[in-house]
């Protein structure tokens, strides 16, 4: 696995798999995939058909998705500039929302084989494992953060998304066979934010955000084609572009009141936000609707033929696990304070260094480096498969 989202299927005539292709809707009868590295096909089948052209939409769509949770970790830094924390909520407000329907949208596999679940520990729980050791470190040698042995293992920063992957993929077999999974989804996610388990971010943050992976896990494939027809981008381009002066204008808290923007964050409980139960549903619905909304504009605008940067949507994990060790970096030294970064200059500069971080991180170059880190070699840590020699 090279990329935090799932390998997306071979293009077969259309421009996303029909049911039976390789990413099935739920229920659909399983076909032979390509095994994971270093094992052998399974033996249900005597030939397999050879893998077509990958279809480049939905590398693109991951490229894009991968810049922008860059992008989003170095303008936090900036919450003394309006213009800044606008465009911060208006990214928030859709852009991990959209990492988690990609990640549903791929995992349909999960629902039908339990072959499938062979990946998860070599491909997340052990880059998990890796990754939180050097984030720690980092809080220990440059942040001089006490060492503390209970804490070497709880996900810090961005190692919630992982964790969180692991629970929802392991839940997949559950959605295929509720007669309204997304209804249901929804439901636990109002409930579940009042909840004790809140006070652990990434407990909030996978009940939160649950809808959306069994959105993309359910979702019938022809509504999301309907995304990519031409009307839709300028439709998408518009909405996002409205977004922003609406998140300034609500920002500055003088035209309407000022906007509470932790329910975009989905990693707090109602009441650490300080409301009631029925206030809090009330609000998370309204972020599950932005997160929709912007979501699907940002899809519709996602260019839908290859292109220099294709290739590089299939190695979001190298930029997802990377990035955060450089930023913080910056942060934990001081760097990103200095005050020449926070006039409009500096906050240029920054946005366009962290957007060329975003594409360098996904180069080959930097896979044949970290590939140790970002995807070792863990497969001899499991058992040979059940008709697997």
């Amino acid at each position: 696995m090279t990329d935090i989202l799932p390998t997306p299927p071979p293009a077969t005539g259309s421009a996303l798999p029909a049911t039976g292709s390789a990413q099935p809707t739920a229920g659909a009868p399983a076909t032979t995939l390509p095994a994971p590295r270093g094992e052998s096909p399974t033996s249900t089948s005597t030939s397999s058909p050879k893998p077509g052209p990958r279809d480049a939409y939905f590398d693109n769509a991951k490229f894009f998705t991968a810049v922008l949770v860059v992008l989003g970790h170095f303008w936090s830094v900036y919450g003394d500039s309006h213009a800044v924390h606008a465009a911060y909520v208006v990214l928030y407000a859709f852009h991990m929302p959209v990492f988690v329907f990609i990640s549903g949208f791929f995992s349909r596999g999960f629902m039908r084989s339990t072959d499938k679940f062979r990946s998860v520990f070599p491909t997340l729980i052990v880059p998990y494992v890796i990754f939180i050791l050097l984030y720690r470190a980092q809080l220990i040698f440059i942040n001089d953060v006490d060492f503390r042995l209970s804490e070497i293992l709880r996900p810090h920063f961005l190692m919630w998304f992982l964790v969180a992957l692991v629970l929802w993929r392991l839940s997949a077999p559950i959605w295929g066979h509720l007669r309204h999974p997304v209804a249901i989804a929804v439901a636990l996610s109002l409930v579940g934010g009042s909840w004790a388990f809140t006070a652990d971010s990434t407990l909030s943050r996978t009940a939160g955000l649950l809808p959306l992976f069994v959105l993309g896990l359910t979702i019938d494939p022809k509504h999301v084609q309907r995304l990519r027809a031409s009307w839709t981008r300028w439709a998408g381009l518009a909405l996002l572009a409205a977004a922003l002066p609406a998140a300034y204008v609500w920002e500055l808290g003088t035209v309407v009141p000022k906007i509470n923007s932790g329910f975009l964050y989905w990693n707090e409980g109602y009441s650490d936000m300080g409301y009631g139960t029925a206030e809090g549903m009330a609000w998370r619905l309204v972020a599950l609707g932005f997160a929709l909304l912007l979501g699907s504009a940002f899809l519709a605008c996602i260019p839908r033929k290859r292109a220099w940067y294709t290739e590089m949507g299939t190695r979001t994990m190298y930029v997802y696990l990377l990035h955060g060790l450089i930023m913080k970096t910056f942060d934990y030294t001081g760097m990103l304070d200095e005050p020449v970064l926070h006039g409009p200059l500096g906050i240029i500069g920054v946005t366009l260094a962290a957007a060329a971080l975003g594409v360098a991180l996904a180069t080959a170059p930097v896979r044949r480096l970290t590939r140790w880190a970002v995807e070792p070699s863990a497969r001899w840590l499991l058992r040979p498969a059940h008709g697997r020699t």
